[in-house]
């Protein structure tokens, strides 16, 4: 949570961090409150109140943050790229050099947020050239703000629950959709007498999503063999048929950026084969075991040893026997959610995952099956969230159910 930036920082040896990185970036969104406001730099000491450093243009989104604010457009940047020579990296390592004066930023500092790799080097270099006193950080991995949005507040998992209220409200219109079809020949057929086709239910979801002010990240609706690869979303051109295994993977978020939703549904329009029903049985039953040990404290590996033991114990392949396996249950539990659509807390046993589940996470739960030579695939995904009194909730209440 942002109110732990302190402690991780301290824990860190960092004096001050700053993110400037693209406004619809999740660090820079994660700290500006989700506001998405071009060209900041948002600057922070340690145990000091944050400051928005930001340009003439966005004077007025900056205010509205409640931040300390600095408007950058007061430096002279023509006079900075005459003194750096018309260097770039050099005029904006000064212009921050000046800002870490004024603020009076010393020591150690981190930095975040995306930028060219190359332009990245570039500046960052030379303002340790010339920053006196500061020495330039770089993290790899768990970084203090990746662990800080390990959790979140009851704000943040609003906003989470409000996204996957507006997605189910996107699913039940798919579903409605898919039932209006007839079926002939095993294939559907749309209203209109035409064929029904993966493209035309995707475009469908596009429209919808932006209705409820959602933007579509790369929806999965993979039916047949693909079905049976856990990210293949579907051919565009791919008859939709009766009977066959449909996995529906929808993780959008506001349009412009913000807090993901992630769910994942399998459907078969009429009736399936029977291999198909004791794959969903399956599947079914390793999420209600799993969700049922949803705590604090229990260690996320843990969960995915439980998910490998169960199905191995009904005879699939998983990659806890076996790290390689492409079929059966072949990925890891889930994953956290929140800016980005995968964030830790990871529910995988990965080497070095020491992770626990805690007050504030907010975890996908995705046990799935995975047959492609059968065509047969099969995945359940809901969002789940660990309140203040421990308990475990789900944020989504959308039926369950194979058969439409």
């Amino acid at each position: 949570m942002r109110s732990e930036l302190d402690r991780l920082m301290e824990e860190r040896g960092l004096d001050a961090l700053v993110v400037a990185g693209r406004a619809e970036e999740a660090n820079t969104l994660y700290v500006l409150g989700g506001r998405a406001i071009p060209g900041t730099v948002y600057l922070k000491k340690r145990g000091q109140p944050s400051v928005l450093c930001h340009g003439t243009m966005e004077r007025g989104e900056a205010e509205r943050t409640g931040l300390r604010t600095r408007n950058l457009g007061l430096y002279n940047w023509r006079e900075l790229v005459e003194q750096a020579g018309g260097n770039l990296a050099r005029a904006r390592a000064l212009l921050f050099k000046r800002v870490f004066e004024d603020e009076q930023v010393q020591g150690r500092v981190a930095f975040y947020g995306e930028m060219d790799q190359g332009a990245a080097y570039a500046f960052l270099s030379e303002l340790q050239r010339v920053a006196e006193g500061v020495e330039v950080v770089g993290e790899f991995g768990r970084s203090v703000l990746l662990v800080a949005r390990e959790t979140k507040d009851p704000d943040e998992v609003e906003r989470i629950r409000q996204v996957g209220l507006a997605t189910q409200r996107v699913v039940e219109r798919v579903r409605s959709y898919l039932r209006s079809c007839t079926v002939e020949r095993g294939t559907l057929v749309k209203q209109d007498g035409e064929i029904l086709r993966i493209g035309d239910v995707k475009r469908h979801i596009r429209l919808w999503l932006l209705e409820e002010g959602l933007e579509d990240t790369g929806t999965i609706f993979a039916q047949g063999r693909d079905s049976g690869l856990p990210h293949s979303r579907g051919e565009a051109d791919q008859v939709v048929e009766a009977g066959k295994p449909i996995v529906f993977d929808i993780f959008p978020r506001p349009v412009g950026g913000g807090y993901h939703f992630d769910m994942t549904r399998t459907w078969c329009v009429g009736e399936p084969a029977e291999r198909v029903r004791r794959l969903y049985q399956d599947v079914y039953d390793c999420y209600q075991m799993v969700t049922e040990a949803l705590r604090p404290g229990v260690r996320c590996s843990d969960l995915q040893k439980m998910a490998c033991e169960f199905f191995e114990a009904r005879g699939h392949p998983t990659v806890g026997s076996d790290p390689t396996a492409q079929v059966g249950y072949v990925h890891s539990l889930g994953h956290g959610l929140g800016l980005d659509v995968h964030e830790e807390p990871r529910l995988s046993d990965h080497p070095g995952n020491d992770a626990v589940l805690q007050p504030g996470s907010v975890v996908t739960v995705e046990p799935g099956l995975y047959y492609p030579e059968e065509e047969a695939g099969v995945r359940l995904e809901d969002v789940w969230a660990i309140g203040a009194d421990g308990r475990a909730t789900n944020l989504c209440a959308f039926p369950l159910d194979l058969v439409l």
